[in-house]
């Protein structure tokens, strides 16, 4: 009998990851390739095309790696947000995918139909070039072809797609767009009027099956699987952590920390206003009937800096800085971080031995302040959290893991190599019947049928 496998790809901003594991949630095989941007100074665009062949290819490599015959059952498909790709009518690409920091994005012809108070109300997010109705807006006035776009599939849609699986609308990626009103789940009629009717038909859940993988640029091994698109890549990862459930809070520290809170239900748009006044977004979950509010800041950038500029760069150097500082002790002369920004961070009251482990103590606690103020915004809409995970490189530093278990009461700290396949991987399964949903505990139920 051949090996029954589960594939979640990742397609990240920096490379696409993808795994092969068994239904019972145990990895048998990892590959990764760069993900194809097409970089000009500030600007990063890609192939839509050449995108969905490496994405393709990696799942095709991991598949391959397994050892013996194996039946790939189910494929998930994460990744990034904002990112997307216009199809004309034939189903083509007629346009390049804008990376979602590309700052080609023309907020201005929004705001000149819409206050940014109703489109936060609406959107969930803040007025800015990011969110794809901007990025589309700047196609269809500087590439010809855009105008003939019926279609804009978000990148983890637009792979499924490419994999022969049908045209869908995810909820959690949907959400990224600003072409959903995310109170009612349904496009936003001012999108409508300045790009069209873009967003899919078929409106779905990550782990709904989104069709069979099929065509001539699938390869055999992939052939015949189950497919879903399994939302936002950070979304994949609260997932998959146990951390997808009414009350919990998974907090992420990369290179940015993003602090997710899952809630059962639809916000009132008086609520969705005050959390996006406060840089806090409001999307649908991967997990049906929920929506998460989701903060990210600055932290790990910011850390990674204040470490290089205390001359330690390797990560045991920096395990025994952290160290240091749970020992020291941080009097009113310890330095204080006064801004931190995407560009520059200011850090003050610089004075006479200053040590390097006070200063990186006083940095991590002043941080983790930070994102406690936008913890305590969202516990005003959604009452304290009553479980916290804690996920990610950062905490495996002494002085962060130490400040956080003092600001969070006792997380669970959880290690997972990469989350977002791994997620993806999961909801794979749940598409085609192997797995199923987390119940209200959140933890995800990896093999419940024979």
């Amino acid at each position: 009998m051949p090996q029954e496998v589960l594939v979640g790809v990742d397609v990240g901003t920096t490379s696409i990851k993808a795994l092969a594991v068994t239904p019972e949630g145990r990895t048998l095989a990892m590959a990764s390739r760069e993900t194809p941007w097409r970089h000009s100074g500030p600007l990063a665009d890609a192939d839509p095309d050449e995108l969905a062949a490496v994405a393709i290819g990696v799942c095709a490599e991991v598949a391959s790696a397994v050892e013996g015959t194996v039946q790939v059952c189910g494929i998930g498909v994460t990744g990034i947000a904002e990112a997307g790709v216009l199809v004309d009518g034939s189903g083509r690409p007629c346009a390049p995918a804008l990376a979602w920091f590309d700052p080609r994005g023309d907020a201005e012809a929004v705001r000149a139909v819409v206050a940014a108070r109703d489109f936060q109300r609406a959107t969930g997010r803040r007025l800015n070039s990011k969110p794809s109705l901007m990025k589309v807006l700047w196609l269809q006035a500087h590439v010809p072809a855009a105008s003939a776009a019926v279609r804009h599939l978000c990148i983890a849609e637009w792979v499924v797609r490419a994999l022969g699986g049908e045209e869908v609308s995810e909820a959690s990626l949907a959400s990224r767009t600003g072409m959903l009103e995310v109170s009612r789940r349904q496009p936003w009629p001012v999108a409508v009027d300045l790009v069209g009717d873009l967003l899919p038909k078929e409106r779905v859940w990550a782990g709904d099956p989104a069709g069979v993988s099929a065509g001539d640029r699938v390869p055999e091994i992939l052939r015949g699987a189950t497919l879903t698109v399994a939302g936002l890549d950070h979304q994949a990862a609260v997932l998959i952590a146990g951390a997808a459930h009414d009350g919990a809070l998974f907090d992420s520290m990369g290179t940015a920390e993003a602090l997710i809170r899952t809630v059962s239900g639809a916000l009132p748009v008086d609520q969705i206003e005050f959390l996006t006044d406060r840089d806090i977004d409001v999307d649908w979950s991967v997990l049906p009937d929920h929506q998460i509010l989701l903060a990210g800041r600055l932290t790990g950038l910011t850390l990674e800096r204040v470490a290089a500029m205390l001359g330690v760069r390797d990560r045991e150097s920096r395990r025994l800085l952290g160290e240091a500082a749970v020992a020291a002790e941080r009097g009113d002369d310890a330095p204080r971080l006064v801004d931190v920004g995407n560009d520059a961070l200011v850090l003050g009251n610089i004075t006479d031995g200053i040590s390097p482990a006070v200063t990186w103590r006083a940095v991590v606690e002043d941080l983790t302040g930070m994102a406690g103020v936008a913890l305590e915004q969202m516990s005003t809409v959604a009452g304290p959290h009553s479980s916290a995970v804690l996920a990610g490189g950062w905490t495996r530093n002494p002085m962060v893991a130490d400040s956080k278990a003092r600001q969070l009461g006792a997380p669970r700290f959880v290690d997972i190599q990469e989350p977002g396949a791994l997620g993806a991987a999961f909801l794979g399964g749940v598409a085609a019947g192997i797995t199923a949903r987390p119940g209200a505990d959140g933890a995800p139920r990896w093999r419940v049928s024979a």
